[in-house]
């Protein structure tokens, strides 16, 4: 007869390798990770095939302006030089990111338009192109900020080329003045000289391109109050309110010159039809779509790559511009709003030159392009409180003079003595900081608070080590550098490390290219134009 334990031999075998719930629910979490990381990563090898096939434009050296090599917390040069190549992959994870300039260039080419678009009715073969749109936007990764300003076409400059300047002309013709092969290039070099704005990068997207992207993203809604239209370029809205324009129909917008609006039984012109309000309305509408992109899920690439495959089969680039940058920028402004644009205007006037009507730049233009030089502030924009921490000195003018000198307003408050120069200031208040730490020496120590009731006020203490304040400011470069390494990390929710990894939350990455809206809106004078918003400011999306 078998013995009952040899009987029971499996069952108890059974009972010993049955796994517990919670057993289960682990390998089950296992093998769905493994699925999706497994599918990240095949995605993601989907964006980089498509990042790659991106068309890219040699630039001659020169052109373009080098990255400054971010300084460590204690002052040194974690780079070995005094600059760095912003395409090179090499990467420190704890190095700051310094600001980046990109020229926007939409360019008037007609090559692949279908026979009947307007946009394709010119006076010049499809292949020749000049600039239509010129936009420069300045991206802070590690601040988090961005700002934008529209280089009119029109603005008569000196054309550069090769470091030659050729002849002067407006902008937009910087790219016939460089050729097939070099347009992109004069255009920068043009900007870079005739501005004194170092440029890092660019991109190109020609008519077929911007239509292509926009039919992508199924089109983007813009609020009309009148039926609307422009003979010119061919835009024809029948009624008013939203209507979803597609990718011809966006484009016709966006080149409008001469809008229309049918008020009281008649067309009315809309604005003062000039190139500064066309500029106005191009950062309007890009700014319209790049809401639309975001609501359909753009910000990841798990879920929007098709678009990104699509901007990217309609962008040129320049060479420098990778895959690792791309991804970086894309999670440093996953979580960027779009209404904390800084939008600037250039200062301009008409002029004639011969029988051609121009643009010329007015002299208060130098601050708006301060902006993209990172100088942001005058000292009297600055109010800094100084604690003089020195302990005993003899001086007949307290040292806090010499900033009262410079323009800066200043309060002084004795304390205790401390060994270390140093700066505090809200992080909201990072340029005031690094200007007013630009005037002193030996350079102070950095710390930023998040406390909103700090103010916009920077605190400059004078410790044991302070020396004096300097007559000509240290090189913006050097301080902003240091200063950067002092910043806490920025926590933007909803985003991934800054490794290219499956699953990454990035903005969509032609986002880059894409200006967004201010919440300072343009002046009211230019009565009648049209933003694309309903009345109450909300989006048609």
């Amino acid at each position: 007869m078998p013995s009952t334990h040899a009987l029971d031999a499996p069952a108890a075998a059974g009972a010993a390798f049955r796994r517990t719930w919670p057993q289960r629910l682990l390998i089950g979490a296992n093998v769905l990770l493994a699925v999706g990381l497994f599918f990240g990563a095949s995605r993601l090898d989907s964006f980089e095939e498509a990042v790659g096939s991106i068309i890219r434009i040699d630039v001659p050296a020169g052109v373009l302006a080098d990255l400054d090599v971010p300084i460590g917390a204690d002052g040194t040069d974690r780079g070995g030089g005094s600059v760095v190549d912003p395409g090179s992959d090499s990467s420190d994870d704890d190095r700051p990111s310094p600001p980046r300039n990109i020229l926007l260039i939409g360019t008037d080419s007609a090559v692949g338009l279908d026979d009947d678009d307007p946009a394709g009715h010119r006076d010049r073969t499809p292949g020749v192109a000049l600039a239509d749109a010129i936009m420069l936007l300045r991206l802070d990764p590690h601040l988090g900020t961005a700002s934008l300003v529209s280089l009119p076409r029109d603005l008569y400059v000196m054309i550069h080329r090769q470091g030659v300047p050729v002849r002067e002309e407006k902008l937009a013709s910087a790219l016939l003045v460089g050729g097939m092969e070099l347009g992109a290039p004069t255009l920068v070099e043009t900007v870079t000289r005739n501005f004194g704005v170092p440029i890092h990068d660019f991109v190109v997207i020609d008519f077929f391109g911007f239509e292509a992207v926009v039919d992508e993203i199924g089109g983007v809604g813009v609020w009309f109050p009148h039926p609307a239209r422009d003979v010119g370029s061919g835009l024809y809205v029948s009624e008013a309110g939203c209507a979803e324009l597609d990718g011809r129909a966006s484009l016709a917008f966006v080149r409008s010159r001469k809008l229309e609006l049918f008020v009281d039984g008649r067309w009315q012109r809309v604005g003062v039809w000039n190139d500064l309000e066309r500029n106005q309305r191009q950062q309007d509408f890009l700014t319209l779509a790049l809401e639309r992109v975001v609501d359909t899920g753009a910000r990841s690439i798990i879920v929007r790559d098709d678009l990104i495959e699509a901007a990217a089969r309609s962008v040129v680039l320049d060479d420098r511009l990778t895959l690792r940058t791309l991804l970086s920028l894309g999670n440093s402004f996953a979580g960027f709003d779009p209404t904390d644009l800084g939008r600037h205007v250039l200062p301009v006037y008409d002029d004639t030159v011969g029988s051609a009507s121009v643009l010329r730049l007015r002299s208060d233009a130098r601050r708006v392009f301060d902006v993209f030089r990172g100088i942001t502030l005058r000292p009297e924009d600055v109010p800094v409180v100084v604690v003089d921490g020195r302990g005993p000195v003899d001086e007949s003018v307290p040292a806090h003079s010499q900033l009262v000198l410079k323009g800066f307003p200043v309060e002084a408050v004795p304390a205790a003595p401390v060994a270390v120069t140093a700066v505090r200031a809200h992080r909201d208040q990072f340029a005031a900081a690094v200007l007013v730490a630009q005037m002193v020496t030996p350079t102070p120590r950095f710390t930023f608070v998040d406390d909103q009731g700090f103010g916009d006020r920077v605190e400059l203490t004078l410790g044991e080590d302070f020396a004096s304040f300097l007559l000509v400011p240290r090189a913006l470069h050097e301080v902003d550098a240091l200063a950067r390494a002092a910043l806490p990390a920025r926590v933007v929710e909803g985003a991934e490390s800054s490794a290219p990894a499956p699953g990454f939350k990035v903005a969509e990455w032609a986002a880059d290219a894409l200006p967004v809206r201010s919440a300072v809106r343009m002046p009211t004078e230019l009565r009648g134009t049209v933003d694309g918003r309903r009345p109450d400011g909300s989006s048609c999306s």
